[in-house]
C-alpha cells in the first residue's frame, strides 16, 4: 500500500528473527569460556595427583649430575600417575554428568549463562543422554592418553577431540559432535527463557 510501512527483509539463513529459536542458542564464545572455566576447576583437582606422581629423587639426581633426563616419563611413578588420573576422570565424569542432569549446567556454564537441553524439545536431559554426552568426550580422552604412553605419534588423536568441539563453528544448531551423539544442544539460560530444570520450592 502506498505510504504504508516497508516490508521487513527476510532473516538471514541460519539466524532467525531476533528473539527467535536461533537467537536462543548459546554463543560460541560463551561455550568456550564455560569449557575453559570447567577445565581450570578440574585441573586444580588434578594437580595434587600429578605432584604426588613426580619422582623428585630422579629430578634431584638429574640436577646434581647435570645430565638431562632423556625420557620425561622416567620422572613419574606411572602406577601412582595412572591411579591419580583414574580418580580425576571419575570425579570429572560425575561432575559433568550429575550437574547436567540436575541443573543442565556445570559451574562454568552457570557462570556464562548457558545450559544443556534435549535437542528434540528443549526439555531437561536424561541420565542416558548425560552419560552418552560425557562418555563420548571421555572415550576420546582415555584412548588418546593410553596411546600416548605407547607412542608420542598417537598425539595426533588429540585432533579428534578438537574436531568434536570445533563442530559448533559450522553447525547450524551449534552442536558439538558429543551433542549430536547424545541428542543435546546448548541454549542461553537467561531469566526470560524457560528453565526445564526448575523444581517446585522444597524439592531438590
Amino acid at each position: 500500500m502506498p505510504g504504508g510501512p516497508l516490508p521487513q527483509a527476510p532473516p538471514l539463513p541460519g539466524y532467525g528473527v531476533p528473539g527467535g529459536p536461533q537467537d536462543q542458542l548459546a554463543g560460541r564464545l560463551a561455550r568456550l569460556g564455560a569449557g575453559i572455566l570447567d577445565s581450570i576447576l578440574l585441573g586444580i583437582l588434578a594437580m595434587p595427583a600429578a605432584l604426588a606422581a613426580i619422582r623428585w629423587d630422579k629430578m634431584q639426581e638429574s640436577i646434581d649430575s647435570g645430565e638431562p633426563v632423556t625420557n620425561p616419563m622416567d620422572l613419574y611413578n606411572i602406577p601412582v600417575l595412572l591411579a591419580g588420573y583414574a580418580v580425576v576422570f571419575v570425579v570429572g565424569f560425575a561432575y559433568y554428568t550429575v550437574l547436567h542432569v540436575k541443573w543442565g549446567q556445570t559451574l562454568g556454564k552457570k557462570a556464562f549463562g548457558i545450559r544443556v537441553v534435549k535437542a528434540a524439545d528443549r526439555s531437561a536431559i536424561t541420565w542416558g543422554q548425560a552419560f552418552a554426552r560425557q562418555g563420548f568426550v571421555y572415550a576420546i580422552a582415555i584412548v588418546t592418553l593410553v596411546l600416548n604412553f605407547l607412542t608420542p605419534a598417537a598425539g595426533i588423536l588429540g585432533l579428534v577431540g578438537l574436531l568434536d568441539n570445533a563442530w559448533i563453528l559450522w553447525d547450524e544448531r551449534r552442536q558439538a559432535v558429543h551433542d549430536k551423539v547424545a541428542g543435546t544442544m546448548v541454549m542461553k539460560a537467561t531469566p526470560w527463557t524457560p528453565n526445564p530444570y526448575a523444581r517446585p520450592p522444597g524439592k531438590i
